[in-house]
């Protein structure tokens, strides 16, 4: 399935994934006294849970999905709460990001989307995107995910839309080229859309020095 498929996603409610910001991009943004201001990044927002929010720390967010109905969601959104966030409609594959242009990059879920080779070719870019001094909070889904070969076991609603299962220890090697700050890899429950499932996910926190 494609990106824009989420349409009919987005379309079945306003929050699909729910209100609040992934609580990991949270914690690691206070553990690491990351202040808002710049310009920030958000891949595969969806309806902007986290673009909203971070707009609201002080980041001047642009906000990318393939969903034309996730993007016209978070910019009304955005309207009414008066966020310095700017919607994009535009395939991952395909995006072009500017070299040294952002504070901060979120990808919650997102490069997992992609082919492996797609999602290796935006990782580099997204390293070469971050500011000397800027931050990086990626997530992916792992290959001991439900929706890899459920077997039985109740995978996401949504996992027809992942191409690419990571491997152990995959996520970190996309992003050596920055200094690692938080790397975890864990099989967690999740209740916030549809049935209740688990995944298996691997979360990463980094900082481009140089």
């Amino acid at each position: 399935m494609t990106a824009a498929g989420f349409d009919g996603v987005y379309r079945s409610s306003t929050s699909f994934y729910g209100d609040k910001p992934s609580p990991s991009l949270v914690q690691y943004l206070e553990k690491y006294h990351v202040a808002g201001g710049g310009a920030g990044l958000d891949l595969g927002c969806g309806q902007g849970r986290n673009a909203l929010y971070l707009a609201q720390r002080g980041f001047a967010m642009t906000a990318v999905d393939g969903s034309a109905e996730a993007i016209a969601s978070l910019g009304e959104a955005a309207d009414g709460r008066r966020l310095n966030v700017g919607g994009r409609v535009a395939d991952l594959a395909g995006l072009e990001l500017e070299p040294g242009r952002y504070r901060l990059i979120v990808a919650n879920t997102s490069l997992d989307h992609l082919s492996a080779d797609e999602g290796e070719a935006l990782a580099r870019q997204m390293t070469a995107a971050l500011e000397p001094g800027g931050y990086l909070f990626v997530s992916v889904f792992m290959v001991d995910d439900p929706g890899c070969d459920a077997q039985g076991r109740v995978a996401s609603e949504t996992a027809s839309y992942v191409k690419h299962y990571y491997q152990s220890g995959e996520l970190r090697r996309q992003f050596s080229a920055l200094s690692l700050l938080a790397y975890q890899e864990e099989y967690a429950l999740d209740v916030g859309h549809g049935q209740p499932h688990y995944h298996g996910i691997a979360r990463l926190f980094a900082r481009r020095d140089h």
